[in-house]
C-alpha cells in the first residue's frame, strides 16, 4: 500500500528505491538450486524471522478456498509471509523479486496478498491461478522464481513476471518462463519480459548493473556457483554508486539482509546474514514436505 496508494493520486511512493533482490535458480541433473538474496533497508538487518505455520478451517476460506495450510516463510516484521523466501508441504519453493511498475491499479489487488496467497497453492496451475488473479488483478509488480518438489518427471523453474495489466483486462498481466534441466535464470527487478512501463531510477540501474555481473560470471552448474554469484562484490561499492550483489556497505543505506540457498537435492534450506562466499549458514531448515495433512480436501 505504500507504492499503490501515492502512485495512483499522482505522488511519489514512500519506498521507493529501498528494496532489490537477486535471484537465481541452477538446474542440472544433480545440482538443483534456488538461491535469493534478500535487500533492504539497513534497519531490518538481524529484525527478520520465519513464520512456520499449520493453519486448518473446518470449512473452506477465502477467495480460493483453502482448508489446510503448512508452510514456512522468511518474514519482515509487519508484512505477510510469503513475500521473501518461502516454501509449503505441497513442495512449493519460491522467492519474490519486487518489480516497480511505472502506473499501479486502485482497486486491485496488493502483492503482498497475491504472494501469501501462494503459499497455499498445490501445484503450478493453482499457483497461475493465484497470480492471474482473474476478475481483479494485481495492483502493482512482482516477479516470482518457483519449483514443485512434488512434481513428475525432470525438475523444472518457472519464472513468472507478474504486473498491472495495462489493458483495464481484469486479471493481473503474466509472463511465465520456464527453466529445464540443463538450464539455468537469474531475475532481478525488473521486467526482462512483460511490457510493462517501469519507474526509472535507483532499482532499474541496480538491477542493470547485477545483471552485467551476471553475464561477466557466466552460466551457473552448480551449488557453489550459485553461493559464489550472490556473494558476489565485483560491482563495486554502493557508496561509489555501484551496485553489487551482495551488499554490505557499513553505513550503506540498503544492505543484503538474508542470503537463502534452497538445496532441492538434499531438500534443505540455508539462511546466510553475512556473505556466502564468507560465512557458513546461521540456520539450516529441513524441507519438510511430508504429506501429513490432518483433513481431507
Amino acid at each position: 500500500m505504500d507504492d499503490i496508494t501515492p502512485n495512483v493520486v499522482h505522488r511519489k511512493s514512500a519506498v521507493e528505491g529501498t528494496v532489490g533482490c537477486s535471484s537465481v535458480c541452477c538446474n542440472q541433473k544433480n545440482e538443483v538450486v534456488l538461491g535469493h538474496t534478500e535487500d533492504a533497508l539497513s534497519e531490518v538487518l538481524n529484525h527478520i524471522y520465519f513464520v512456520s505455520a499449520h493453519i486448518i478451517s473446518d470449512k473452506p476460506r477465502g477467495r480460493w478456498a483453502i482448508k489446510e495450510e503448512k508452510f514456512t516463510s522468511l518474514c519482515y516484521a509487519g508484512h505477510l509471509p510469503g513475500f521473501t523466501m518461502s516454501y509449503n508441504n505441497h513442495g512449493l519453493v519460491y522467492s519474490i523479486n519486487v518489480v516497480s511498475a511505472k502506473t499501479l491499479s486502485a482497486g486491485k489487488t496488493p502483492r503482498f496478498f497475491l504472494t501469501r496467497a501462494l503459499l497455499g497453492t498445490r501445484n503450478l496451475e493453482e499457483a497461475q491461478s493465484v497470480l492471474r488473479d482473474r476478475g481483479v488483478g494485481a495492483a502493482d509488480g512482482f516477479s516470482v522464481n518457483m519449483t514443485f518438489l512434488n512434481q513428475e518427471g525432470n525438475r523444472l523453474f518457472h519464472n513468472a513476471e507478474v504486473g498491472p495489466n495495462q489493458e483495464g483486462n481484469p486479471e493481473s498481466a503474466v509472463n511465465i518462463l520456464t527453466c529445464s534441466q540443463g538450464e539455468f535464470l537469474f531475475h532481478c527487478n525488473k521486467y526482462l519480459r512483460l511490457d510493462v512501463p517501469e519507474v526509472i531510477g535507483m532499482m532499474i540501474d541496480s538491477s542493470d548493473r547485477r545483471q552485467e555481473v551476471m553475464d561477466k560470471l557466466g552460466a551457473v552448474k552448480s551449488k557453489r556457483d550459485v553461493i559464489s554469484l550472490l556473494g558476489d562484490q565485483t560491482g563495486g561499492k554502493p557508496n561509489d554508486g555501484a551496485h553489487p550483489i551482495f551488499r554490505d556497505e557499513e553505513d550503506g543505506r540498503v544492505k543484503t539482509v538474508a542470503v537463502g540457498i534452497f538445496d532441492l537435492e538434499a531438500k534443505t534450506w540455508s539462511i546466510y546474514t553475512d556473505n556466502p562466499k564468507k560465512s557458513d549458514p546461521i540456520v539450516v531448515l529441513p524441507l519438510d514436505i511430508r504429506n501429513n495433512r490432518l483433513i481431507n480436501w
